[in-house]
Order: C-alpha cells, then structure tokens, then sequence
C-alpha cells in the first residue's frame, strides 16, 4: 500500500552479480516500491531477463535499468553472474563490473535519485553518489553475526590489518568479538577460506574485504537483512565495529506466489501429494556452492539409505569428469525419490505440507526461506559464510549439521542417513522439529513482524536523505 502523506522517494538498488544477493536486493525493491516509491533496479542485461522469468519475481512495481558489462579477458561471452562462472574465475567478473562504474555514474548524474543501496563489491559507488549529493546505504545480504566474524573494524578492513593469518586463527574467536560464541569456523573450513581466490590470477586487483570496508565507510548507514530478535548483540557489535547506524530490513522472505500455467510446480506438486504429511527430505544447496562430486556422491548415497522420501533440486547432473550422481541411483531409488534437474518453486515447495525437513547449505537466504515455513534443518555448509551460518542457526536448536572430520571435512553415508532421520522423524530429534515451528511463528514467518522492519526502513530513507 502506497503511503499518500509520506515524501516520496527515487531509490535506485544496485546489487552484486550472485543471484544469492540480486534477488533480496529485488525483494527490498519491491517492498520499498509498493510503499509508492519509485525504484531504479540495476544490473546487467542478462541477469535482468533472467530474473523477469523467475515467477516469484515476474509482477514488479521496480523499474529495470540494463547497464552493460564491459568486456575484460578471460571472462566468458554472457557470464553476467558468478553463477556462469567456476569460483575461480569470478575475480574477472569483478573486475568487468568495476568497469561499470562510469555507466553508474551516467545513470546517476542523470537521474539524481535520493538514495543508492548498494552492496560490499561496488566500493566505487559511494564518491560517485557523494558527490552527486546522493545518500548512501550499504545493504548486507548476510546476518550480523557472519559480517562480524569475516570482517572486523572497516579501517582495519581498509589497511589489512586483520589479525588473523592462519587457518587456525579463524577456528577461535577475533579480537573484536567481547562475547563468547561458536560461530567460528572448523579446520578444515578455514583452509578453504585462506585458500580461496581473491586476487592475482583471478583478475580481481581488490580483495573482498577491502571492498566491503570502504564499501562501509563511504555508507551514511549500514542495512542488513536480519532482525534484533535473533541477534541483538551481533547487531550492537556490527554499528560499533563500523561507526554507523544500523538499519534492520527484516529477512524478506517471499511467500509462495500462485502461477496456474507453472508446469514444473504442477509436476512436483502431483508427487509431494502422494507423500505423508511432514515426511519428504527437500534437497538444495544452492544455485552457486560450489559442491564435490564425491559430496554429492555421499549425500546421495546417504539419502538412499535414510530410507525417506525425498526430492532434490540438483541444478547440474554432470561435471566435466563424469557423472555427479552415483551410478544407478536413480534406478534404485524410483518410488523413493525423485531428482529435479534445474530451477524449482523453492518458496512453493517448502511450504507444501509434506515437507518434513530441508537440506541445506546454509546460506542466509536460504536458510530463512526453510524457517519461514517452519522446516527444521539438515544443514551441510559449503564454503565462505555458510558455515558461520550453520554454527549460529545450530545454537538456535532449529537443526543439525551433518558431522564432518574436523581436519578434512570428510563425512560419512551413515552419517547423512543417521542426521536425516534424527531430524524429521525421530524422537530424540522432536526438539529441532519444535524450535523451528515456534521460530516461525515467532519471527522468521512472522508476517507483521517483518513488515514493521520494512516499514521502519523506509521510513529511515524518507527521513534521512541529503
């Protein structure tokens, strides 16, 4: 509903190319337009025809704002989207969008909106939009507890000052956390992190927390997709780390959205009708984790074995080595479950009534749409922030991670089967059953609860613009 007696706003949203941060970027939008702002979303050609075929997102009061990505090399003809591209590779696709900032300049100088939100990548947006006497607002896809632990003070962000230079530092807590916590990360876990690419032969000349510290600094205020709820002390720490408010959106969880003419929705519909209330394992992890094959092997083989029902949106069938899904797995677990290759009705899906439990990766997005519809969680965390994830989402008792070798990362099919059935259908794990229900109820489902976030950050806009 539009708000007749407010100041109306031209917002301009510009979030990085992972659809992991496009799509809550979209749903912000689409909450701040039907407030009767007008909304300016920008991103690449590609990614906004993508996104206007996704049926969540087809109905959208938000104007699309095409700017093209310049070529660098080594990036791939129409890799938009880190989703088009290996992990290692993404580095070039950071430094095409740098190459997007006089377009974002153009744009801006043109249309002198009132307020950018931007995301960690773009540290080049805020003396852009300084300049032009356009405010500012950093808006973080992650929770206050993961920002926290990944980053640390921005100036030290800045001048890369981090304490932290071994694997075994990221398994205790940093300096600037005053609490104890387990959000930390395991051994094995931190090697990957201190592995992972973030310059040189990526082709990105800029790492990731550089970016997000000045990112930081150059925001009148930081917005953040959580809510005080769940996380008042990461909260506190988060504005006093940066020197900023902080700003909550709430988690901006889409409902599900009725489409008649959605065959793929019908086709899985017709099978979960046939299952037991509260009994099928729903399976994704993700649009852009990046997955073993001898992960999906063991997550395969443990489905098998857990002996439910399940379905599993497994985007990709097969890698250039081979076949991802074990040999004959399918075969043998026809009438148990079934494998959809491609895009889901993931919000639809979760919601059906048969849906027992939700395997996980862990990242925020996805997580929050699981609790939204009171799922409990088998939580099998990948890389980067998902772990943290799955640590704080564990001390909430709404799930449990599959165990893994702390050292390798290693896991067992007995394992998989064993979490599985704990966690839909056994007694000992009624608890996790039970907390996500009532977090639902209580916060991540809350529909007036989440509309007060919202309603308090536009006001914030309307109220706090240069």
């Amino acid at each position: 509903m539009s708000e007749p007696n407010s100041k109306k706003l031209h917002v301009v949203v510009f979030p990085w190319l992972a659809f992991g941060h496009m799509i809550p970027f979209l749903e912000l939008s689409n909450r701040i337009a039907m407030k009767g702002h007008t909304v300016s979303f920008i991103s690449t050609p590609r990614n906004i025809c993508r996104l206007s075929q996704i049926p969540s997102l087809s109905s959208t009061p938000v104007t699309f704002v095409a700017l093209p990505l310049p070529p660098v090399d080594h990036l791939p003809e129409n890799a938009e989207a880190t989703t088009d591209l290996p992990e290692t590779h993404v580095g070039f696709l950071k430094k095409a969008f740098d190459g997007m900032s006089e377009a974002f300049s153009e744009f801006l100088e043109a249309s002198r909106p009132d307020w950018v939100i931007f995301d960690f990548v773009q540290h080049w947006v805020p003396p852009i939009a300084e300049k032009l006497g356009v405010s500012r607002a950093f808006f973080s896809t992650f929770n206050a507890a993961t920002i926290c632990i990944i980053g640390g003070p921005s100036s030290d962000m800045i001048d890369g000052r981090d304490p932290r230079k071994t694997a075994m530092d990221l398994t205790v807590p940093p300096p600037w956390v005053p609490f104890e916590t387990h959000v930390l990360f395991r051994l094995f876990e931190a090697r990957k992190i201190m592995e992972y690419p973030t310059a040189g032969v990526t082709g990105s000349d800029l790492n990731d927390n550089y970016r997000a510290g000045l990112a930081c600094t150059g925001s009148d205020v930081i917005a953040i997709r959580t809510c005080m709820e769940l996380e008042p002390e990461w909260i506190q720490l988060l504005g006093k780390l940066h020197d900023k408010p902080v700003i909550l959106t709430g988690l901006l969880s889409a409902g599900p959205v009725d489409n008649p003419d959605d065959r793929t929705w019908q086709d899985i519909s017709g099978w979960l009708d046939k299952q037991q209330r509260n009994s099928v394992v729903y399976v994704a992890l993700g649009t852009e984790v990046t997955v073993t094959p001898e992960e999906i092997q063991g997550l395969a083989h443990g489905l098998e074995l857990s002996g439910l029902p399940f379905l599993w949106a497994l985007r990709k069938r097969t890698e250039a080595s081979g076949q991802l899904l074990p040999h004959g797995f399918e075969e043998r677990v026809n009438g148990q479950g079934i494998v959809w290759t491609g895009w889901v009705p993931q919000t639809k899906i979760l919601s059906h009534g048969s849906i027992g439990g939700f395997v996980t990766h862990c990242g925020w997005g996805s997580a929050v749409e699981g609790l939204s519809f009171g799922r409990p969680l088998i939580m099998f965390p990948c890389n980067l922030d998902q772990p943290l994830v799955a640590r704080f989402l564990a001390g909430m008792n709404v799930g449990v991670e599959i165990p893994r070798d702390e050292k390798d990362g290693s896991f067992t099919i007995g394992s998989v089967a064993e979490t599985i059935r704990k966690v839909v259908t056994e007694e000992d794990g009624k608890i996790y059953r039970e907390n996500a229900a009532s977090q639902q109820k209580r916060v991540f489902g809350n529909k007036t609860l989440q509309d007060q976030y919202v309603n308090t950050f536009v006001e914030f806009l309307v109220n706090h613009r240069a």
